[in-house]
């Protein structure tokens, strides 16, 4: 009758069997997680030559005006995962990849730094901010829910047009303002002068900015056109909506 191996023995050639298997699964080598990979593969270094920003979708975007160009993106690693951002025809677009269709994420922000900006695009429920522009003209564009916030402008012409619910709050001057807004939001120019200007309001949203010169006022609803100064006023309209020009 062959021997019978000790107790030690057989729990010794156990663990040479086990050790193996363990040790190629836990090792230092692993690979990332697919989000930790995805994060690292977006790599924005090599856009620059864009002086205007298109952005659609749920994420923030905040711009700094500075020297050279960079982008970056913080946020959660499932919302950067989905980013797709690239510069077309001299515009920086900043989006979704076109597989994304939905928001189970908490969002991203991308942040730019720039020389210069001439125009702005917004579509959708994500904020944009603005430090500070300069130059000829500013044209700021938005759609959706979202907001605007505009820091200190000093320009030649600025335009801005919302359609939706969502608000532009802007500080500084410019020659010649165009406002246009249809909807329920507000373009807040509280701290904004304009030299001469066009406000046109559909809807049952409120447009405020400051003029020493010629303004014409048109509005279409309940809204209010409200200008502080010694504005000339021309005013054109339909419904309870109501312009008022005081000092």
């Amino acid at each position: 009758m062959p021997k019978s191996l000790p107790l030690s023995a057989l729990l010794l050639a156990g663990l040479s069997i086990m050790t193996p298997a363990c040790s190629k699964e836990s090792g230092g080598n692993a690979a990332p997680s697919g989000n930790q990979g995805a994060q690292a593969a977006q790599d924005w270094s090599a856009l620059k030559d864009f002086s205007s920003i298109e952005a659609v979708g749920p994420d923030d975007v905040a711009v700094t005006i500075g020297n050279g160009f960079a982008v970056k993106a913080e946020g959660d690693p499932n919302a950067i995962e989905k980013l797709e951002i690239k510069v077309e025809n001299g515009r920086l677009k900043i989006g979704r990849k076109s597989q994304w269709t939905g928001s189970s994420d908490r969002g991203a922000t991308v942040r730019v730094t720039m020389p210069s900006i001439a125009a702005v695009t917004l579509t959708g429920s994500g904020d944009f901010d603005l430090d500070r522009a300069e130059g000829k003209a500013l044209d700021l564009s938005l759609t959706g829910s979202g907001d605007m916030e505009i820091g200190a402008v000093r320009l030649g012409s600025l335009k801005a047009d919302i359609t939706g619910s969502g608000s532009i709050e802007i500080a500084g001057t410019a020659d010649e303002g165009k406002l246009s807004l249809t909807g329920s939001g507000d373009i807040d120019g509280e701290k904004l002068k304009l030299g001469k200007a066009d406000a046109s309001l559909m809807g049952s949203g409120d447009i405020d900015f400051a003029s020493d010169g010629a303004v014409a006022i048109n509005i279409m609803g309940p809204g209010n056109v409200t200008v502080k100064g010694k504005a000339q006023c021309r005013t054109n309209g339909i419904g309870p909506g109501e312009a008022r020009c005081a000092p």
